[in-house]
């Protein structure tokens, strides 16, 4: 006999919320809880992939193993509908980001029954909800009474067309992971939150987590504690930088030191830069080399001696490519 798993399934999914088998009971004191969370998906327009069918299909499983062995399951479904990417769609589109949130929302949850998960969906979380996101509004005040919530300048990842700011891992080869399109950086105001101020306890009370071990590790290397010590180095213009090494046995060996694109100093040596007769432009880019320079100059003999009064400027070290033909120039 053929299985036919579109009348079948619908069936039992039907069942299924009509009598709500999966719904955590409140109060329930007989029975030893559980919690089985994962992380709630953004609805976008194009609606679930096999990035979000992994995971949930894998915490499905657990979930229904617990109640199988007598658990009071907690299994709840949400949507993290918030995003510059549903505001970027609604204005190109012309829809209100409300319509678009809750067509993509609705799109979603049909398809994740039909794909039959577990989960209460009594307890369905919506970002957007004014009942939900007053508690996250709640939570950051406390946070900012506390000093744990600041704002501040600093440079940032920005995708020049999902116009949002971009973590190092989002970046690919210079461009967007999410679309393909270019990266630059960008000085940008914006709330930060002093996560570095636990970042002991965090690794500290991992020890107290019933988590696998390679988890563990991985966080603990995501956190990156280290016990090392503060150097002062006096460049060649006077000027006193400071490092951090884990390996103070290694600083005899010392011939350079790479500076971060956003150091305070980058701004302070590009200035003495600007006088410099020959230096047409100054970029800051993304990619191995902090800054690129546009000079102009008559001879090789000049573009040596330009980079040598370059060094005695400021404690850098350049690599040298030459223009040969303009094809064309704005």
């Amino acid at each position: 006999m053929k299985y036919d798993f579109t009348a079948i399934e619908k069936k039992w999914q039907e069942k299924w919320l009509e009598e709500k088998p999966f719904t955590a009971v409140t109060g329930d004191k007989t029975r030893e809880k559980f919690y089985g969370l994962i992380e709630f998906p953004y609805p976008s327009g194009q609606g679930l992939h096999v990035g979000h069918a992994r995971p949930f299909t894998a915490m499905d499983i657990i979930c229904r193993k617990k109640r199988m062995q007598g658990y009071n399951v907690l299994f709840p479904i949400g949507f993290d509908a918030f995003g510059l990417p549903t505001e970027n769609y609604a204005i190109k589109n012309h829809v209100h980001p409300a319509i678009v949130t809750k067509q993509n929302i609705a799109n979603f949850t049909k398809q994740l029954h039909m794909l039959g998960y577990s989960f209460d969906w009594d307890r369905v979380v919506d970002t957007t909800d004014p009942s939900y996101y007053k508690w996250t509004q709640w939570i950051f005040l406390q946070l900012f009474k506390k000093g744990l919530a600041y704002k501040a300048s600093m440079p940032v990842n920005w995708c020049t067309s999902c116009k949002c700011v971009l973590a190092n891992e989002e970046v690919v080869e210079g461009v967007c992971e999410r679309c393909g399109s270019e990266v630059i950086r960008k000085e940008k105001s914006q709330w930060m939150l002093a996560i570095t101020k636990y970042a002991d306890r965090l690794i500290d009370d991992l020890d107290d987590v019933d988590y696998i071990e390679r988890v563990k590790i991985q966080q603990r290397n995501w956190i990156g504690r280290s016990e090392g010590t503060e150097v002062d180095f006096t460049a060649t213009n006077g000027d006193k930088l400071t490092v951090y090494t884990t390996r103070c046995d290694t600083l005899f060996g010392v011939t350079y030191m790479v500076i971060s694109p956003e150091h305070p100093m980058i701004e302070q040596w590009a200035d003495k830069l600007n006088n410099i007769d020959g230096i047409v432009s100054c970029y800051s880019v993304a990619g191995a080399p902090s800054f690129v320079l546009v000079v102009r100059v008559a001879s090789p003999t000049a573009l040596e001696e330009l980079l040598n009064l370059i060094h005695r400027t400021v404690p850098v070290s350049t690599e040298t490519t030459m223009i040969l033909q303009t094809y064309f120039a704005h």
